[in-house]
């Protein structure tokens, strides 16, 4: 068992190194390794696996604990989830010291002052594109605004997409 958990380590430390330009840009060898390799899923598995994973936030990231866990129990599940996220960590906390020095530097404040309402206005245009495509008519528009309100009054983030959805759901019970 112990082997079994140390290739699923070793394996999805690899797939994490590799892993650039978003996990996506990776599957090509999540099948290679899951299903080709090792034969630990089957491709119907592995199609499932990726559904339930595009769910999440992370979806390849969430991939290594299930197939760990599926092939290897709690201990595969454990040595899979450490594989795949040991390199990131450590390129992220290499990066922020890096970063954090840089931050000292006169041009780097002067390309964040150019950049920072630059972001800003991307998120601005994505927002009133996703908008422009919610907004179907008056439920639509006084659940955005309920959780304006909620927002403002500092209700957690969870709990407002929560609501959301519930009152989404309950009003599609009651429309034609």
């Amino acid at each position: 068992m112990s082997e079994v958990v140390f290739e699923l380590f070793w394996r999805w430390l690899l797939i994490g190194a590799l892993a650039f330009g978003g996990g996506q840009a990776a599957l090509s060898l999540v099948e290679r390794t899951v299903v080709a390799d090792t034969g630990w899923l089957t491709p119907a598995d592995l199609s499932t696996a990726i559904a339930f994973a595009f769910m999440t936030p992370g979806p390849v990231l969430i991939l290594a604990p299930f197939v760990g866990y599926h092939v290897a129990g709690l201990a595969g599940g454990l040595g899979a989830a450490l594989g795949v996220f040991l390199i990131p960590w450590f390129l992220a906390t290499g990066s922020a010291r890096v970063l954090r020095a840089a931050t000292q530097q006169p041009w780097v404040r002067a390309f964040g002052l150019g950049t920072a309402p630059a972001v800003v206005a991307l998120l601005l245009v994505s927002a009133f594109d996703v908008g422009r495509a919610s907004f179907i008519g008056w439920p639509t528009v006084t659940i955005a605004g309920a959780a304006l309100m909620a927002t403002k009054r500092r209700v957690h983030p969870v709990l407002v997409l929560v609501g959301g959805a519930a009152i989404g759901m309950l009003l599609s019970l009651f429309s034609p």
